[in-house]
C-alpha cells in the first residue's frame, strides 16, 4: 500500500528529556494489552514496580500528573529498563498520527509536539510516498467521495502553500473549495450570517475557547490575557506568514480526509482556517509585550493550542458541532476575521 506522509516527517526525533513540555506529563497513558501482557511477565523489582504502577488499563500519574516511570532527567524508566520495544503503543508512536483509506495510509508527526512543532513550521510543506506492507483497518467508504475529497484537499493545499497569492485570498480559498465540496455531499444548512464585525466575532470566538475543557491548567487564563490584548496588538507580521501557511496545511492534510466518513469536509475546512486564525492572533498578542514574536515562541503558541484543542476528543467534538450554529464560525464571517487581520501585508507577501 501507498504511505504518504509530510517530507519532514523524516527528520522527527523526540528531544526526551531535552522537551520542556514532556508529553509524560499531564496525559492519561492507557496501556494497550500487548504492553500489558508484557509487563505482567517482567520479574524482580522492576516488574514489581509496573504491576503496582498501574489501574485501570492506565498508568498511575503522580501527585503532579507526570507518568510513574518518568525520571528526574526527564528520560522513560521503561525504555532505560527494559528497551524501546518494551513501550505501550501510545508512548511508542506518540506524536505520530495515521489514517487508512483502502490501499493508502496517511500519517505525520503532531503539532501538539514541541520537537514536532518545530518541525512543522520551519519547513514548507511537502508530501512524499512510498510503499508499505499493506495494513488492514477498519471503516468503508466511498471511492467517489474520496476522489472527490483528495482533490479538494490538493486544491486547498494549492492555495495555502502558494506564496505568491496574499495571505488573506488564501485562506478564504480554502473555505470557497470547502463548501463546493460540501455542496456535492449534500445541501448547504441555512443559518443565521453574523454581522461582519470581526473584532466582535473574534471576541466571541475566544470566548468560545476560553469554555472548552482545558488540559493545561494555564490555558484558559492565557487566552482570556490575551483577548484582552487584541485590540492594542500589532498587525499580523510579515515573518508569522509562512508559520501560518504551514499550520494550515498540516491541518488540512491531517483532516479533510477524515470526511470521507462522516461527510463534514466544511467542518473540517473551517477547523483548518480558525486554527489559523486564532494562533495568529496569539502570535500578534505574544508581541504586545516582548515586541516581537519570534520563531520559538510561535512553535510554542502553535504546540500548546493544538494540545488543547485537536488533543481532546470532547473538545473537538464540541468545536465542529459549534461550528455548525454560532454565527461567528460561519464561513462568511470568518472571511471577514481573515480580511481585517493578514490583508494588511498582503502586498509584501
Amino acid at each position: 500500500m501507498i504511505y504518504r506522509t509530510p517530507e519532514y516527517c523524516r527528520d522527527f526525533r523526540c528531544i526526551a528529556g531535552e522537551c520542556r513540555d514532556s508529553c509524560c506529563k499531564g496525559w492519561e497513558i492507557d496501556i494497550d494489552e500487548a504492553a500489558a501482557e508484557r509487563y505482567r511477565a517482567v520479574k524482580g523489582a522492576f516488574g514489581e514496580r509496573l504491576r503496582n504502577s498501574i489501574k485501570d488499563g492506565c498508568f498511575v500519574l503522580t501527585e503532579d500528573e507526570r507518568c510513574p516511570f518518568l525520571n528526574k532527567d526527564g528520560l522513560c524508566d521503561i525504555y532505560t529498563e527494559l528497551g524501546k520495544e518494551s513501550l505501550c503503543h501510545i508512548c511508542s508512536e506518540h506524536p505520530r498520527y495515521f489514517e487508512w483509506f483502502g490501499t493508502v495510509k496517511e500519517g505525520g508527526t503532531g503539532l501538539c509536539c514541541e520537537a514536532s512543532a518545530q518541525l512543522i513550521l520551519s519547513r514548507p510543506f511537502a508530501l512524499c510516498e512510498e510503499e508499505v506492507p499493506f495494513e488492514e483497518a477498519a471503516g468503508e467508504y466511498d471511492a467517489e467521495l474520496f476522489d472527490m475529497l483528495y482533490e479538494a484537499r490538493e486544491a486547498m493545499l494549492q492555495a495555502v502553500n502558494d506564496e505568491d497569492t496574499p495571505f488573506a485570498d488564501s485562506l478564504c480559498s480554502v473555505l470557497d473549495i470547502a463548501e463546493k465540496a460540501q455542496s456535492f455531499i449534500d445541501m448547504p444548512v441555512q443559518r443565521e450570517e453574523a454581522a461582519a464585525d470581526s473584532d466582535r466575532a473574534m471576541q466571541e470566538i475566544f470566548r468560545c475557547f476560553s469554555e472548552l475543557e482545558p488540559i493545561d491548567g494555564n490555558w484558559i487564563p492565557y487566552i482570556n490575557e490575551c483577548a484582552g490584548k487584541l485590540r492594542g496588538a500589532p498587525p499580523a507580521e510579515r515573518e508569522h506568514i509562512p508559520y501560518l501557511r504551514r499550520i494550515a496545511a498540516y491541518f488540512l492534510f491531517r483532516y479533510v480526509m477524515k470526511s470521507v466518513y462522516d461527510g463534514n469536509v466544511l467542518g473540517y475546512a473551517v477547523f483548518s482556517v480558525l486554527s489559523v486564525i486564532f494562533t495568529g492572533q496569539l502570535f500578534r498578542c505574544g508581541a504586545v509585550e516582548r515586541g516581537k514574536c519570534g520563531f520559538a515562541e510561535c512553535a510554542d503558541i502553535a504546540k500548546n493550542y493544538s494540545k488543547e484543542t485537536e488533543y481532546c476528543e470532547e473538545n473537538m467534538e464540541k468545536l465542529l458541532r459549534l461550528f455548525e450554529t454560532e454565527p461567528f464560525f460561519s464561513v462568511s464571517t470568518l472571511k471577514c476575521i481573515i480580511r481585517d487581520t493578514f490583508v494588511e501585508n498582503a502586498d509584501d507577501i
